[in-house]
């Protein structure tokens, strides 16, 4: 009796995950046009999902109406499985998880989640590559549209902004590039390298992949997260500045006012050149405090003599740069600081003489509860993209830039929309993502 309960238990548990798998909306059952379709033999597949293996056999079937026309299957009628026989939730999971371990983790994962080894980690790094893709070509399709419409003309851009008034309104933009160790195009395997081989000439140093990644203060206070899309190749399809500009438009492209951007960078060239693309050379930019104090404290110890004269000259210029005390901080080092390194010495001080309209008075600007740095971006530096950073590993520019893409989607709430976008229009609740299940 116990056996057959549990029996007719698991039967219906089988019977409601087929549904929850093959379910689609009647609407989607509906043809397109007129056709006679004649079942013309079935094809044994394995569906890989969540739950595990699922072995089904598919309807073939022909049009009588246009028999030289070729088969169609059950799947292809109702639009499902157009690429592979994985499920979306599986794929969701794998995407998911790819931005918090490597793909092989990944891939042992869900080993052990389903009880099988379902994908392989160069499969979960292909699942990753064709959904930024497919994400990229719909960015560069709505960009391309919008930047063309002759109607919408970009708002103007405020020239002078109260940066110290706690009052004054400001938009913020800030620009950042994330670096990780590049791989080598012809990697050589350590075993067969031996010390006295001419295929040490090989080995080369790798070039870093960087990841652009720029964002935008909304009307209702928040960030929005942006990268360049890209084809499968890593290549941009759209610029940066594009994409940029596209959202200003729909954010702010009915503002009669100026706009009162404020950006705030590390003040790299290239990141300039992004911003005046989209907002004119009149832009009121700050140089980050996080990134000049990096610079400042890297340089120093390669100037200073000792621990001690390092220590000394960062106490005296830390103290007059929080004031924005640029000319003070030039001549100190000018005139009070010995240096071990001259090339570094003239590194620092032609850094600072090239961002001295940049450098504000941090210390005043605090006081105004506004923001002197890109926090939001430093954390998703450290806590973001910890697979592409972690310690030994080497990243082609596909496989960086399209977990980038995917983890931009992931912090712009558009994660749902974006893999089930069926159950996300209809659910008036937000789903569970799958690190919830």
């Amino acid at each position: 009796m116990i056996l057959k309960v549990q029996l007719r238990i698991l039967s219906e548990m089988h019977y409601l995950i087929l549904k929850q798998i093959y379910w689609k909306p009647p609407n989607r059952l509906l043809l397109k046009e007129k056709k006679d379709l004649i079942c013309n033999g079935r094809t044994p597949i394995v569906i890989k999902t969540l739950h595990g293996r699922f072995e089904f056999k598919v309807q073939r079937f022909k049009d009588s109406l246009a028999p030289s026309q070729p088969e169609e299957t059950y799947f292809d009628l109702t639009d499902q499985f157009k690429e592979r026989y994985i499920s979306d939730r599986l794929q969701e999971f794998s995407a998911y998880y790819s931005n918090r371990l490597s793909y092989a983790q990944v891939a042992n994962l869900i080993s052990r989640v389903t009880g099988d080894r379902q994908l392989s980690d160069q499969k979960v790094r292909q699942l990753v590559v064709d959904k930024t893709v497919e994400i990229s070509q719909r960015l560069q399709n709505e960009v391309k549209e919008q930047l063309s419409n002759p109607e919408l003309i970009f708002p103007k851009i405020k020239e002078e902004i109260e940066i110290y008034n706690p009052k004054s309104r400001e938009i913020l933009v800030f620009e950042d590039a994330i670096q990780v160790r590049g791989q080598k195009l012809n990697r050589v395997h350590k075993q067969i390298v031996k010390k006295d081989s001419h295929l040490n000439d090989v080995k080369k140093k790798s070039s870093p992949v960087f990841a652009n990644i720029i964002m935008l203060q909304k009307k209702n206070k928040e960030f929005e997260y942006m990268m360049a899309p890209i084809n499968d190749q890593g290549q941009e399809i759209i610029s940066l500045p594009d994409v940029l500009k596209n959202r200003v438009l729909q954010e702010y492209g009915k503002e009669s006012e100026p706009l009162p951007i404020v950006a705030i960078t590390d003040g790299a060239k290239v990141i300039r050149q992004d911003l005046y693309a989209v907002f004119g050379t009149l832009l009121v930019i700050i140089l980050d405090w996080y990134h000049l104090g990096k610079k400042l404290r890297d340089l120093m110890s390669m100037i200073a003599l000792n621990k001690a004269d390092k220590d000394r000259h960062l106490k005296f210029m830390f103290y007059h740069l929080w004031r924005g005390e640029i000319y003070t901080v030039l001549d100190y080092l000018r005139k009070k600081v010995q240096a071990k390194n001259e090339e570094k010495y003239l590194e620092l001080i032609g850094y600072l003489e090239k961002h001295r309209d940049e450098i504000i008075d941090y210390q005043l600007r605090k006081k105004a509860g506004k923001m002197i740095g890109v926090a939001l971006l430093k954390r998703l530096r450290s806590n973001h993209w910890t697979p592409s950073e972690e310690k030994g590993m080497s990243w082609r520019e596909t496989g960086s830039l399209s977990l980038g893409i995917l983890r931009v989607a992931e912090l712009n709430k558009q994660w749902e929309q974006l893999w089930f976008p069926a159950e996300a229009a209809n659910d008036s609740m937000s789903l569970q993502w799958v690190s919830n299940l």
